[in-house]
């Protein structure tokens, strides 16, 4: 049998000039980072448009990759290829220094947004 037929949904309406104000909470007061509200010095607020939400990806952290493509030190990251969550994943590489295509390397650190730090690893059970 089939489902019955959905009830028709209403029309999305169109944004308005009370989209602009702030959110308020139930005290009256704007809700800290809410459209309209000032961001405090020092700190960033994330939202739709201003770069998402900048999660650090802790698991990748401490695995061993390869360079996919060598990095260029300050001037530009490169990619490496992590085995990772029982599979291979990558991501955008950066290092201190530029490290060549094939290097074996160390994450160290996660920026979020698929970014990581990377430093040139020898393991030292393969010496």
């Amino acid at each position: 049998p089939r489902p019955p037929p959905r009830p028709p949904q209403a029309p999305l309406r169109q944004p308005g000039p009370e989209d602009d104000k702030p959110v308020t909470k139930s005290s009256g007061q704007a809700a800290p980072y809410a459209r309209g509200a000032s961001v405090p010095e020092g700190a960033r607020a994330h939202g739709p448009g201003e770069g998402g939400a900048a999660v650090s990806d802790e698991a990748v952290i401490g695995c061993v990759g390869v360079l996919v493509i060598g990095t260029r030190g300050a001037a530009g990251p490169g990619e490496v290829l992590v085995r990772v969550r029982g599979g291979s994943e990558t991501f955008l590489a950066w290092s201190p220094e530029p490290l060549p295509a094939g290097a074996t390397v160390l994450v160290i650190e996660s920026r979020g947004t698929r970014q990581v730090d990377v430093s040139a690893w020898h393991d030292p059970v393969d010496l």
